[in-house]
């Protein structure tokens, strides 16, 4: 993704546009829905943690299984789907007007973290063999 991201010369395809634009309908449509669900100040921390690694998961895993494939279409899809789901600016803000400073400091430190290893582990997952990559 990042080489797709990298190559700012090539031409978009209306279908990527297409694509993002859809995918981040999609996922904004899902985030709120799980931000919805309850209304204490601890769900919406806790949902807002739940669904920024979880979508980093399921981003790796997608790059994984991405990975060396020409699918640009897909990979706009995928791009709108995360950046419409997963919440870090909510997620900053929330940690600044959270009550309790030990809190929002575990919240702030824990999060990044573990979203990044939800990340590697789900393209260490769906990353194809070296033996499978044609």
């Amino acid at each position: 993704m990042i080489e797709a991201l990298q190559r700012a010369d090539r031409r978009r395809s209306f279908g990527e546009y297409l694509a993002v634009t859809v995918g981040g309908g999609v996922g904004a449509a899902l985030r709120y829905e799980v931000w919805t669900w309850r209304g204490s100040p601890r769900w919406l921390l806790m949902s807002t943690f739940g669904v920024n690694v979880f979508g980093c998961l399921v981003v790796g895993a997608a790059l994984g299984y991405l990975w060396g494939r020409p699918a640009p279409v897909a990979r706009a899809a995928l791009f709108g789907l995360a950046c419409g789901f997963t919440t870090f600016s909510l997620y900053a803000f929330q940690a600044v007007t959270h009550r309790g400073a030990w809190n929002s400091v575990v919240y702030l430190v824990g999060t990044p973290i573990i979203a990044l290893i939800a990340m590697a582990l789900g393209a260490a997952i769906t990353k194809p063999r070296p033996s499978s990559i044609r």
